[in-house]
């Protein structure tokens, strides 16, 4: 080994020495923060990178290891390492950013896995290298190379070095007060530029299901494979575990008859301080009537047949303010209403700047975030156990003033993939 020209024994050496050099140094200084290539960082590394690139090229007639650096030997043993390691990190659970990695080895946080760095540094290096050659040794023929080692080199050199100047940041906004404030991933509290102003919060639910369950264990019916009807507007009578579910009565917003009256006149907020067994009452013995309040829940007046046995009842989901209902076929077995699942949920917020003194009104939903400046607001959460009655929203804020740049890499690529298929040679 070792003997000029190289072959892909030395490639293959020189990856294995990056994984255990970066074994060493994972043991010795621990996982790479990230946060030391914030800016200016990045760019002074980035600077550094590029000068050393330069260097390299500029001495590749006198060092016999630069030239080789843009060869087929040193690239597919490196892309080869990268690639396991690529992997292995989609096959493992990888910790969020503001917790330790769950393994001994650091596996499991593997963007601060030292062997992981290292490897893609020392591709990184030889793509850059390979591009700074074509360029120097320019022909029509190398174009979607180029193009492609170029666009690959942004995309990770960007993707890396930016990830340090990314912020994600959650913000909570309860309806009718206006939030500047956020939290990051170590519930830290930053201050915005902006404010957000929750004006409604709304929920378009799937329509409901009925299941059986298992009143001893809790769980679906038959538990092997629980089975469920969709009641939707085309629903028929259907047999469920045996028992044929016909359904009488339905309303959408609907509350036990009992609590109802003793809501009438009560001043709002009232009574999502109640506790349910200070109520002195089971909810549903009078039955559910309509209402348009907040804590309302779609509730089925249904019948279940089986041979000469006939069940009626009530069958709701619950809310935050009264308790799930259910009919009882007996054996320890019960119709029962799953929480209705959310189909598309947004906010209907006010957006405020401080610089510009605007007031923009928008709504924001899942994957269709709202872009200002340089932040992309998402909507991440809401209050879970008030449901469609929600009113708290959570936004996620994400400012990544790199991303432009890595997507130039990205087109970049694709450019070059689609001048390789149609080349002539």
């Amino acid at each position: 080994m070792w003997k000029q020209p190289y072959t892909y024994k030395e490639g293959s050496a020189i990856s294995i020495g990056l994984l255990v050099t970066g074994g060493l140094l994972q043991v010795a200084v621990g996982p790479l923060d990230w946060i030391v290539f914030m800016w200016p960082g990045n760019i002074l590394a980035l600077a550094f990178l590029l000068l050393l690139l330069a260097v390299f090229y500029a001495l590749r007639s006198h060092v016999y290891f630069f030239r080789f650096m843009t060869t087929v030997q040193a690239a597919v043993p490196a892309l080869a390492t990268a690639a396991v390691l690529t992997v292995v990190m989609g096959l493992t659970r990888q910790a969020p950013e503001e917790k330790p990695a769950a393994d001994v080895l650091g596996l499991t946080k593997m963007l601060n896995f030292w062997p992981f760095i290292l490897v893609y540094l020392w591709n990184t290096m030889i793509v850059g290298e390979v591009a700074i050659f074509q360029i120097c040794h320019f022909r029509r023929q190398v174009i979607p190379s180029l193009v492609c080692h170029a666009g690959l080199f942004i995309f990770i050199v960007c993707g890396t070095l930016g990830s340090a100047d990314m912020q994600k940041l959650k913000m909570y906004c309860e309806e009718g007060k206006p939030e500047w404030r956020a939290l990051d991933a170590y519930n830290n509290v930053v201050e915005l530029p902006l404010a957000i102003q929750l004006n409604r919060f709304t929920i378009d639910e799937y329509p409901p299901k009925l299941m059986v369950v298992s009143m001893t264990t809790g769980l679906p019916q038959p538990q092997q494979k629980p089975q469920t009807l969709v009641i939707d507007d085309s629903y028929t009578p259907t047999e469920l575990l045996g028992w044929k579910i016909q359904v009488l009565k339905r309303i959408d917003n609907a509350m036990p008859k009992a609590m109802a009256k003793m809501m009438k006149g009560m001043p709002e907020g009232m009574a999502t301080r109640m506790k349910m067994d200070q109520l002195g009452m089971r909810l549903n013995e009078g039955g559910f009537v309509a209402y348009q309040g907040k804590g309302a829940a779609t509730a089925l007046y249904i019948s279940a047949t089986k041979g000469k046995q006939r069940k009626t009842g009530w069958v709701s989901s619950g809310s935050y303010l009264f308790p799930i209902s259910g009919v009882s076929l007996g054996n320890n077995l019960e119709v029962v209403m799953p929480t209705r699942e959310p189909m598309r949920y947004a906010s209907n917020v006010n957006i405020y700047t401080q610089k510009d003194a605007l007031n923009i009104p928008t709504t924001i939903e899942v994957n269709k975030p709202f872009s200002l400046g340089d932040w992309k607001i998402y909507q991440l959460s809401y209050n879970e156990q008030m449901g469609k009655w929600s009113n708290v929203s959570v936004f996620e804020l994400v400012k990544d003033p790199w991303l432009p740049y890595t997507y130039v890499g990205l087109y970049l690529l694709i450019i070059g993939a689609i001048l390789i298929f149609i080349q002539k040679r």
